[in-house]
């Protein structure tokens, strides 16, 4: 079943209203500070401050917060770090140069936890099936599938910039045009 998409920067946010951002979004929001790729962060902040003024719910399952902070790590060592250790990211990882990005992504996870409500990920009662088929298609990435399952189990709007979230008859909210178009 295809997701119902809507431009975010349109939408009208309401109290209690459930949503869950996606860790692109996060990214946006609070970017690692050699990401070049910024640009819809705009979109995705004025919504964040309207959603904070409406008193929407924002939740949080633990796979956002761990995909945020492995795409911040993996940003800052690409951009900074890889020559240095030979492209080996558990080198760095484990090095005293990974101490700064460790502690401003951590800084970052903590701002995030201040705004949502941690929710378990509900994995057994997820259609397994139908989540690994999608990903064989190549139709969504595992951990998208997941969510998105989470999302429609709970009720939850997924704020996404992720144009493959085309499938699991959700609301979703973006600034993709792609997306928009994709699932009118």
């Amino acid at each position: 079943m295809k997701n119902k998409a809507r431009d975010v920067a349109q939408y009208v946010f309401s109290k209690d209203e459930p949503l869950l951002l996606d860790a692109n979004v996060w990214l946006y929001l609070f970017p690692a500070p050699s990401d070049k790729n910024t640009a819809p962060g705009a979109g995705y902040s004025t919504a964040l401050k309207q959603m904070l003024a409406a008193g929407a719910h924002l939740a949080l399952d633990a796979m956002v917060i761990s995909e945020y902070l492995n795409r911040y790590c993996r940003i800052e060592f690409f951009a900074l770090y890889r020559t240095k250790y030979a492209n080996d990211f558990k080198r760095f990882r484990k090095s005293t140069d990974f101490a700064s990005v460790g502690s401003n992504a951590s800084f970052f996870a903590k701002e995030i936890l201040k705004l949502c409500s941690r929710y378990d990920h509900p994995f057994a009662k997820i259609d397994i099936g139908q989540v690994l088929i999608d990903f064989e298609s190549g139709a969504l990435d595992l951990n998208d599938g997941l969510l998105i399952e989470s999302c429609r189990l709970n009720g939850w709007k997924f704020v996404t910039h992720d144009g493959d979230c085309t499938s699991g008859g959700i609301a979703v909210l973006t600034t993709n045009a792609k997306l928009i178009a994709a699932c009118p």
